[in-house]
């Protein structure tokens, strides 16, 4: 079996609802240079994701997924979602969104896997979006890196996980507008480049430090994207953790080494390349790398990409057993289907 755990889609109606509440975030017209549209949020003052209208017929998203040996997508909306929104407008934009992924899905249930968008601004409006999600067969949160510019570790937000927990589902995290994007520019091609990657990590080290682990270990923790840089600094992260792990208990209250923690992250292949895979795999191992591919961004409708991804992850020259975690066992066992 093999599992996309990230796989988009903007579906038309969420789309046309932040045009309506024409809020904190606004679809930009078509741009004269590209012809690209974009999503621009007005408080932060700049552009923070593409907009793609690719993928939004699930049923030639099936037809590609068959073409290209997809057997699952784990389909979320990308960012921005509807936690950058008011809490008003947030309620709507959540509502439907997920009404519409739920739709979507619903198309093949078994090989189309949503993940839902939370209104976060408002908590209480968010634990009663997760039950209506949950009913309507959506299942876990597709969750960003920050919430509007709240690090994961706000208390604020456990009653949110303490439901998901209570519910067995998964956290999907997936990087959106950094903490660091005023210091980044106001051109959003480097933020998507690496400044999407820093946060990442930033949510990472948050919800380590900030023992949220710890306190919600019955959630399965996904990070878009190979996890951010973590990665690729790991000899520096071992070099400067080693021989401090009682300094950073004490200080802290962790109950063990940062870096025991950092693997307990499951993170994505997203169209990375076999070099990019291999220092995944020396820090995180097999156990903890799922497939995804970014569909349907990129070149001939998205199919590229999940042709890339899969030349990546092979290109690792993995033993069957390992290559089949990566590319199915373990998103399964996170979801709970049958591998």
């Amino acid at each position: 079996m093999i599992i996309d755990f990230q796989a988009h889609v903007f579906p038309p109606a969420y789309l046309e609802a932040v045009e309506r509440v024409d809020g904190n975030v606004v679809l930009e017209p078509p741009d004269p240079g590209s012809g690209m549209r974009y999503l621009y949020d007005r408080r932060l003052g700049c552009r923070i994701n593409t907009a793609t209208f690719q993928g939004q017929d699930p049923a030639r998203r099936l037809d590609h997924m068959d073409e290209l040996g997809i057997d699952v997508q784990v389909v979320s909306i990308p960012p921005p979602g509807a936690d950058r929104f008011d809490s008003g407008d947030a309620v709507i934009v959540a509502r439907t969104a997920n009404d519409a992924l739920a739709r979507f899905c619903a198309t093949d249930p078994n090989r189309l896997v949503g993940l839902y968008t939370l209104p976060t601004a408002s908590v209480p409006a968010a634990l009663d979006e997760i039950d209506r999600a949950t009913q309507d067969g959506l299942r876990g949160f597709g969750c960003y890196s920050n919430l509007n510019g709240k690090p994961l570790d706000d208390e604020a937000f456990f009653p949110i996980y303490e439901r998901v927990a209570r519910l067995g589902q998964p956290i999907y995290i997936h990087p959106t507008a950094p903490l660091a994007t005023e210091a980044i520019g106001l051109d959003v091609l480097p933020v998507l480049i690496y400044g999407w990657a820093f946060d990442a990590t930033v949510a990472m080290t948050r919800l380590v430090y900030g023992r949220v682990l710890d306190r919600f270990p019955e959630i399965s923790w996904v990070v878009a994207d190979v996890g951010g840089v973590l990665s690729f600094f790991a000899q520096r992260a071992i070099n400067i953790y080693t021989g401090r792990t009682d300094e950073i208990r004490q200080r802290y209250g962790l109950k063990e080494n940062p870096l025991d923690y950092f693997r307990r992250f499951y993170v994505d292949t997203a169209d990375h390349p076999t070099a990019t895979l291999r220092c995944a795999l020396d820090f995180f191992g097999s156990d903890r790398l799922v497939f995804g591919t970014n569909y349907p961004y990129g070149p001939e409708e998205g199919c590229r990409f999940v042709r890339n991804s899969l030349d990546a992850v092979r290109g690792l020259g993995l033993p069957e057993t390992e290559t089949q975690k990566i590319l199915g066992s373990n998103a399964a066992g996170v979801l709970g289907l049958a591998g």
